[in-house]
């Protein structure tokens, strides 16, 4: 069963770098974006992250050694990113104006929004060999805050956002930024606290005991 998951970890993980690598072909290949930009997009940053927590998860499991604790918690905010940026993607893209550009996006742009999201939800709560206690809902504010802050402080020099929500102009000032951002905060933490029950009911209908932490 071991060598299963790190089989079916090994080809996320490739798949994952192949759709990453795809993505941001334009600056490094094609020369026609430009890469600081490519870079900055949240769906880049989350899929890094998971692909960390993916190599950390194969490398232990050939070695046929347990995962640690923080691994587990690793993996925990990965997934809630990757989600979250598919779910974002999602909102954007099923609208009228735009519906039309998911039958032109990519197919490493529906790899990064729609196929690795549910593969990294699934993973989690199907293979996770520990549970995670409910405060650790807190730590997935931290990245996103940090990128927040730095999207903002950048696009004011560079004027580029990538995302019209952190766009003083386009979103209508700080202040609704400031509301925008309060909404994701939550979002995250519906997604991660979701993620953490999910694993604990799944632990619990195994018959294992309670998680004095959770």
């Amino acid at each position: 069963m071991r060598f299963i998951i790190v089989a079916v970890r090994s080809v996320a993980l490739v798949t994952t770098i192949w759709a990453l690598l795809s993505r941001t072909s334009c600056f490094y290949i094609y020369g026609t974006c430009v890469a600081v930009n490519v870079l900055s997009y949240f769906t880049i940053h989350s899929h890094i992250i998971a692909v960390i927590a993916l190599a950390i998860a194969v490398v232990l499991g050939l070695r046929g050694r347990p995962a640690p604790q923080w691994l587990t918690v690793l993996r925990l905010l990965a997934t809630t990113y990757v989600v979250v940026s598919g779910g974002v993607f999602a909102l954007l893209i099923f609208n009228d104006a735009l519906a039309p550009f998911l039958l032109q996006a990519p197919l490493s742009s529906r790899l990064l929004h729609f196929v690795l999201p549910v593969y990294a939800v699934l993973d989690f709560v199907l293979l996770s060999p520990r549970r995670v206690p409910l405060k650790a809902a807190w730590l997935s504010l931290a990245f996103p805050i940090a990128w927040a802050v730095y999207t903002l402080v950048r696009g004011r020099s560079a004027n580029w956002y990538p995302y019209f929500f952190l766009n003083p102009d386009a979103a209508g000032g700080y202040g609704m930024i400031s509301v925008y951002a309060a909404a994701l905060s939550a979002v995250i933490l519906v997604v991660t606290a979701t993620l953490t029950l999910a694993l604990e009911v799944r632990f619990r209908r195994r018959g294992a005991a309670p998680s004095p932490s959770a």
